[in-house]
């Protein structure tokens, strides 16, 4: 009587199969769940609820950073950098001071500030400025009052309101809002046009032509803003040309990427051909030559080329919005690629004007606090319960052929009897 053996395929064929199989499938999955999340279908660092609440917590991570010192107390820190704003008579930079209290106060100073604004009958930025000049030395505090009292409170408060007939009492102005109406008085418009006027722009056409000492950037900018570009676009040009002229210490990363977005724009040895042909005898303004520097600037410059930069200056008007013209140029000119411009826009959103401390004290990192966060819609639950679940099989596998390893069967004896008869059948 003949016996056949059943034959099993081996443990280790089975565990290199799955193990092999899960191991190339894993990278795809992993892939997948990076496009899904971080992909071209979604808008790097958006202005998301999230992502701006993630970037005010890395804000205020740098505060701390920024105040901590081994040798002073962070509330000392703090009231050396406001009287040093007031010194210099920055005043944008004394209210982002105080804006940041919260982040740069640590211990009982911090809890004690927030628990102030917690309770304050006031809301919001204004609020919390009240608060935090409560925590600065009498003598700053005076100093920051005076600098932020306007004018008109001072006279009327010099004689009471009862001694002029038909007057009706004033209000008080906290030195929040008294802050607040001085800042907006100090800035600009943010549609104030900074670009110049046509006149002005052919004059330096005029001269450029002729081989004229002219800032070929400034003036190129100025053209697209004065020529091509709607009224939200020219508004952001003229913010653009605002930080490229009055940032003059050190090397300003925008400067260069500004000069290179232009000319990859504009064809510049193109354009002077035209202008030098059209002004070679001509000195100053006409209504001619506004005319031809207009159809110049029109005809030369590649309208698909142009849209991108265009839509770039109106993200710097949207920062502009959000902050002040002061705060925008802080963060404008940190920009140094097309990436930092959707990060400046998210920093500006979430920062407001305790960007400009920051600016300052740490401009390196001032755009590497923009945070990017990710939406978990069903699809990428699915995606990464997939991924989670082929890294935990290529995880039992090999825990599993690591234990057989020590926990192997030992050869069992067989008797006589069945080895003659296996191999009489064998043969």
């Amino acid at each position: 009587m003949n016996r056949r053996r059943k034959r099993r395929l081996p443990f280790a064929a089975n565990a290199a199969l799955i193990f092999n199989a899960a191991l190339c499938v894993t990278p795809f999955m992993a892939s997948h769940v990076i496009s899904t999340a971080y992909g071209d279908k979604r808008p790097a660092f958006a202005a998301t609820p999230e992502a701006v609440t993630a970037t005010r917590q890395a804000m205020d991570e740098r505060f701390q950073q920024i105040s901590t010192r081994p040798d002073k107390a962070s509330r000392d820190v703090w009231s050396e950098m406001v009287r040093t704003s007031l010194d210099e008579k920055e005043m944008r930079r004394v209210r982002g001071l105080l804006l940041g209290a919260p982040a740069m106060l640590d211990g009982k100073d911090g809890e004690a500030l927030r628990a102030r604004v917690a309770v304050s009958s006031g809301a919001g930025e204004d609020a919390l400025i009240d608060a935090a000049v409560a925590y600065l030395p009498e003598d700053l505090q005076d100093e920051y009052e005076r600098r932020t009292t306007p004018l008109q409170s001072i006279f009327t408060a010099s004689a009471p309101a009862s001694a002029v007939p038909g007057a009706t009492p004033a209000v008080a102005a906290t030195p929040a809002a008294a802050s607040l109406a001085v800042s907006r008085v100090e800035d600009a418009p943010i549609e104030l046009n900074r670009l110049g006027d046509l006149p002005q722009h052919t004059r330096t056409a005029v001269g450029w032509a002729n081989d004229d000492h002219t800032d070929v950037t400034s003036f190129l900018l100025s053209g697209i803003g004065l020529i091509l570009a709607d009224s939200e676009a020219r508004a952001g040009a003229s913010v653009a040309i605002s930080t490229f002229l009055t940032r003059k210490e050190g090397t300003v990363p925008f400067k260069l990427y500004l000069q290179k977005r232009i000319e990859d724009a504009v064809p510049v040895a193109e354009m002077k051909r035209l202008l030098a042909a059209e002004f070679a005898n001509e000195v100053g303004y006409t209504p001619r030559n506004a005319q031809v520097v207009e159809r110049v600037f029109r005809t030369t410059i590649d309208k698909q080329k142009l849209a991108p930069l265009l839509e770039e200056f109106r993200i710097l008007r949207q920062i502009a919005q959000d902050t002040s013209t002061e705060s925008a140029v802080a963060i404008i000119s940190r920009i140094k690629d097309r990436g930092d411009v959707n990060r400046a826009q998210l920093v500006a959103r979430a920062g407001g004007d305790r960007v400009v401390p920051l600016a300052d004290y740490d401009g390196e990192n001032l755009l590497d606090t923009a945070r990017t966060t990710v939406t978990w819609t069903n699809a990428l639950r699915m995606q990464v319960a997939g991924l989670l679940a082929c890294l935990a099989l290529l995880g039992f596998v090999a825990i599993s052929v690591f234990w057989k390893s020590f926990t192997r069967d030992k050869p069992k004896k067989v008797s006589a009897v069945y080895l003659m008869e296996d191999y009489g059948a064998a043969s």
